[in-house]
């Protein structure tokens, strides 16, 4: 339905089925649904799916309010039945009802990634408007990389998409007046008295369009008569307190630091506690680091982590980047992986990009392949064989700890830490074993025997969730939490204190060596020249590296500052 008006479209779309009809339709056909579907690019990585009738249905209804129809892309006057009604109208294509089945799956984290120009963030809104319009009293949250980008978000789909299809009711009444004569007094005058959300959902408001769009910093979104709502949240654990959410869709989300990407989850968790079948989605093109909730959850995609549903389109990782730099072969490769070429987008354009922007970035961009790490060692082999020591002296009752997890808990490392009287750092590998069932445990027996001694650890996923455990003995060991930044800042001291000659190792610890070795540098941040050591190839193990540098951090920050009258400040997990 277009401004009141019902979509004339051909019987070959629209058959008898048991779904109820979308307005303007005889019924929702699935046999269309997976004709069309049927033409997907076949993505790289795919979750489950769930082909319910009752779910898609509910898609079609939030694309129909962004102006997107289901019709059979092989019917030419189908077709042109839509665009006769509004040019600005669009079938929807393949890959759109393949994302809508996979977000329709029934895990409870969803991942999206696909190039840039594929629709992706524009399926996932007709998903989320689709439950909403669809279910009474849904709650839905959507984040972007800051709070001002979600907000710009909103106008550009209120503008493009659900004021142009269907245009407020009261259009042309001055903005104050707007929504006053159409709602019972008694409710009108509780809001303001109260503010809109501590009043009851009681009677629908009459609305004709049956939602209204509200913009600006606070309570941006879209409240449907339903009592549904698709809200704007900023992209901060404290924005999330005292919601409730069925779902929690974070787009863009390769822009938000990995720290505070953590922090994000860590917020949005407790909101989905009392609702059923709630669902996180994570959704994003490749970014400059593999680190952050976007690839953390693309790799439990990857890796077929249960509970982890979703969608990748992405080149294959050992692609050689001599194909990225011939423009004919990254056109092949491209239009096996993106699923926008030849009906969104074309080749010719993609070729103008290629020529237009930076080789990388149209890789992270159109091919969704993430930079993996090449080049030198970060730590140069003679300043780490200058500082290897034969003696190995016993630690002393002072002493600070590092934990570090391999990603996927396969291997865990323990390193202790502290300065001498030279003020030297002193770095000794105290537990390099595999998995992690062992950890907390250990932490609670290096807390006994080294009293006010703390073990820094990464709450981010592994990391995390051994510090939770851990906190459940008795007594608990004395953990404390590091941040991203601080392990970056500790990163820097390290090749400081090598350089300098000031930092001890000892013989005999081949972990930490190899470490060593097979380390490279990753950037975080360009512009602010941060980074932290990454495996020089997939798979290595350099966790004895990271929780010596953690140890080490921990030392210099919380004991070695005499300025410090105590050694409070510990987070416990």
């Amino acid at each position: 339905m277009v401004n009141g008006t019902p979509l004339a479209l051909s019987d070959s779309s629209f058959e008898s089925a048991a779904v109820p009809p979308l307005a303007g339709s005889t019924s929702f056909s699935p046999q269309v649904w997976e004709k069309v579907r049927a033409r997907a690019l076949e993505p790289t990585w795919c979750g489950r799916l769930n082909d319910s009738d009752e779910l898609r249905a509910e898609f079609l209804a939030g694309a129909a309010m962004m102006g997107y129809v289901l019709v059979d892309l092989d019917d030419a006057e189908a077709v042109a039945a839509v665009r006769s009604q509004d040019p600005a109208l669009e079938p929807l294509q393949p890959h759109q009802l393949l994302i809508a089945d996979v977000l329709n799956g029934p895990d409870p984290r969803a991942v999206v990634e696909v190039p840039r120009r594929g629709t992706k963030t524009t399926t996932i809104l007709s998903w989320c408007l689709g439950r909403c319009t669809s279910r009474p009293r849904y709650k839905v949250t959507f984040s972007a990389q800051t709070g001002m980008a979600g907000v710009s978000a909103l106008d550009e789909w209120a503008r493009d998409g659900l004021d142009r299809i269907a245009p407020p009711d009261d259009e042309g009444i001055p903005p104050w007046l707007r929504g006053v004569k159409r709602k019972p007094a008694a409710q009108t005058r509780a809001e303001a008295l109260f503010g809109l959300d501590a009043v009851p959902f009681d009677e629908p408001t009459t609305y004709g369009r049956g939602f209204r769009v509200l913009r600006g910093n606070t309570k941006a979104g879209v409240y449907f008569d339903n009592g549904s709502s698709f809200q704007v949240v900023r992209p901060e654990a404290k924005a999330y307190r005292g919601k409730a959410a069925d779902v929690s869709w974070i787009d863009e989300a390769q822009e938000i630091d990995p720290e505070d990407g953590a922090a994000l989850l860590a917020g949005i968790l407790p909101l989905q506690d009392t609702r059923p079948d709630s669902k996180i989605i994570v959704s994003g093109t490749a970014g400059e680091q593999r680190a952050g909730v976007l690839w953390t959850f693309l790799e439990q995609l990857r890796a077929g982590k249960p509970g982890m549903g979703g969608i990748d389109y992405a080149a294959a990782e050992d692609t050689p980047w001599s194909i990225v730099e011939n423009v004919d072969a990254a056109m092949e490769l491209l239009a096996t992986v993106h699923p926008g070429v030849g009906t969104l987008t074309t080749i010719e354009r993609m070729r103008e990009r290629w020529h237009g922007i930076p080789r990388p970035e149209w890789a992270r961009e159109y091919l969704s392949l993430w930079p993996e790490t090449y080049g030198e060692r970060a730590v140069p082999g003679e300043w780490w064989a200058a500082t290897e020591r034969g003696k190995r002296p016993p630690l002393p009752r002072r002493v600070a700890f590092g934990v570090a997890i391999k990603p996927g808990g396969g291997v865990a490392a323990i390193v202790a830490a502290y300065r001498d009287q030279k003020k030297r750092a002193v770095l000794e590998v105290v537990e390099h074993r595999t998995g992690t069932l062992w950890l907390p445990k250990r932490l609670q027996e290096l807390s006994r025997s080294y009293p006010g001694s703390t073990i820094a650890f990464d709450d981010i996923a592994e990391g995390k969730a051994t510090a939770t455990e851990a906190a459940r003995l008795r007594p608990k060991p004395r953990l404390r939490m590091q941040t991203y930044r601080e392990t970056a800042a500790g990163c820097i001291q390290f090749l400081r204190d090598l350089e300098r000659g000031t930092l001890i190792h000892f013989t005999g610890q081949t972990g930490l060596d190899v470490a060593v070795e097979r380390a490279a540098k990753r950037e975080t941040r360009n512009d602010q020249g941060v980074w932290l050591f990454t495996p020089m190839e997939r798979g290595d193990d350099i966790t004895c590296l990271d929780a010596a540098v953690r140890a080490l951090r921990n030392w210099d920050q919380h004991y070695d500052v005499k300025s410090r009258s105590d050694e409070t400040g510990i987070v416990a997990a």
